[in-house]
């Protein structure tokens, strides 16, 4: 197994490759963290040129062209939060005109003309909590073209995907969740996990719903079969009630969850019940 390293989206990344020859997964590599270094310049607010500058210093009724890529993951960021109730919103922080409802998004999206239409005073969009895992995605993407079929790709430790497993042996890629006695390693194959919480950033995960911080002081954890779900679900159950998360885990039959619980107790839903490994 060969493991290459790089710095983007302000995280650190890491790309694990098995079964092919160290050139080749090297030359693989670095066309993945190519691609992510493009994404990160259509996809980062904090990049004055990218597409989501663009649209967070658009006026109101404004409209303006974005890519492919800054239109497909906010269709999916879109998807994410219809399924969830609002409780992920890439633009919660958006300044709404009064007439517009809490329950539509400041923005529209015309995908036959890819273009973005501000209905905010300010529109405020953050894809902070699910671009990473859109990036996750595309990069492997990459690493399909190059046929590669067993790696194990990570955003800052909080998200993984796995394509295959490192070894025909080998169930899937091990991956761990959970926190103290509480802890667990999962199988993880063709599959993402992501975490969420408050022991790096502290107290920064706001409910979209009320625009206060999450009541919630411990990891949750969301299994999908793409990382930008992962990413976007594990924050949305941040800030969600057992109940709902369940209830979404239960519509969504290859979503799961996992909750850390008082005592490090680890309660767990949907699709992570199943053969991954809890």
């Amino acid at each position: 197994m060969h493991t290459f390293q790089h710095e983007a989206m302000a995280t650190h990344w890491e790309i694990v490759i098995a079964g092919q020859e160290r050139d080749y997964s090297q030359h693989a590599a670095e066309a993945t963290f190519r691609e992510l270094d493009r994404l990160e310049t259509l996809l980062s607010r904090f990049i004055e040129s990218s597409d989501i500058s663009r649209a967070n210093n658009l006026a109101l009724g404004a409209t303006t062209a974005i890519s492919d890529e800054a239109l497909d993951c906010l269709l999916l960021a879109a998807d994410i939060s219809l399924a969830t109730g609002r409780a992920f919103d890439p633009a919660y922080a958006s300044i709404r005109p009064d007439n517009l409802s809490p329950e539509v998004p400041p923005y529209t999206l015309d995908p036959s003309a890819h273009t973005l239409t501000s209905l905010a005073t300010h529109l405020q969009l953050d894809l902070g909590a699910v671009g990473k895992g859109y990036a996750l995605d595309r990069m492997a993407e990459i690493l399909r073209e190059w046929d590669i079929t067993a790696a194990s790709l990570n955003a800052g430790g909080s998200s993984v995907l796995a394509l295959g497993a490192p070894s025909p042996t080998d169930a899937g890629w091990p991956v761990g969740l959970g926190e103290g006695p509480g802890h667990r390693t999962i199988a993880l194959r063709d599959a993402s996990l992501s975490g969420s919480g408050i022991a790096v950033q502290g107290a920064h995960l706001i409910d979209p719903r009320t625009g206060s911080p999450a009541p919630r002081t411990s990891r949750t954890w969301a299994y999908a079969p793409n990382a930008a779900q992962a990413d976007a679900l594990s924050t949305a159950f941040f800030v969600m009630v057992e109940a709902e998360i369940a209830a979404l885990c239960a519509a969504h039959p290859q979503i799961g969850a996992a909750l850390s619980a008082p005592g490090d107790e680890l309660i767990i839903h949907g699709a992570l019940r199943g053969p991954v490994g809890l």
